[in-house]
């Protein structure tokens, strides 16, 4: 690439991808020391900051932009490992709440020390830091905006990604 160009959108698309699979698998490792995976940590987030609000795992899948299922699949290790505690709403059966056990708090400010992600960060300005997320805060949004017009032409799910974290992990394993 010419440094003094725009790069392609190809290009950046495979930066993003690069740039997501390693601090991935240093996020991934980091909680491996702690019994978490990333989702793990990023649902015991969710539950932390609406701790006064009603979550149910529809909620939590659309906040995390993942699949029901694949949520309800996450928050069951999670109730077996004892860091949630899942409960049917007596008025309507069909709802489940999701709340966060003292461990699962406990584990949330463990897995949120972030030790080594901080130091994918550390030779950037603060400047760079906002200018980054605001940056890709904006290609999340513009992903959303496109996978809803896609969704709503061919009524596909978003499991190709699970699909593409599932080949992502298996690969990245010893």
């Amino acid at each position: 690439m010419n440094h003094t160009s725009r790069p392609d959108t190809f290009e950046i698309w495979g930066i993003i991808m690069q740039a997501r699979a390693v601090a991935y698998n240093v996020r991934r490792k980091e909680l491996m020391e702690q019994g978490l995976t990333p989702e793990q940590a990023g649902i015991l987030n969710i539950l932390h900051k609406d701790k006064n609000k009603i979550v149910t795992p529809a909620k939590i899948a659309k906040e995390y932009l993942r699949e029901p299922h694949t949520i309800s699949v996450i928050l069951k290790r999670m109730e077996e490992k004892g860091l949630i505690a899942l409960t049917k709403n007596l008025t309507r059966r069909n709802m489940i709440r999701v709340t966060l056990t003292e461990k699962g708090e406990s584990a949330r400010v463990e897995a949120f020390r972030l030790d080594r992600i901080n130091k994918l960060f550390q030779n950037l300005s603060d400047e760079e830091v906002k200018t980054l997320y605001s940056l890709l805060t904006k290609v999340m949004n513009n992903s959303v905006e496109a996978m809803a017009e896609f969704e709503s032409r061919t009524h596909h799910s978003l499991d190709i990604f699970h699909e593409y974290d599932i080949k992502l992990r298996a690969e990245s394993s010893p």
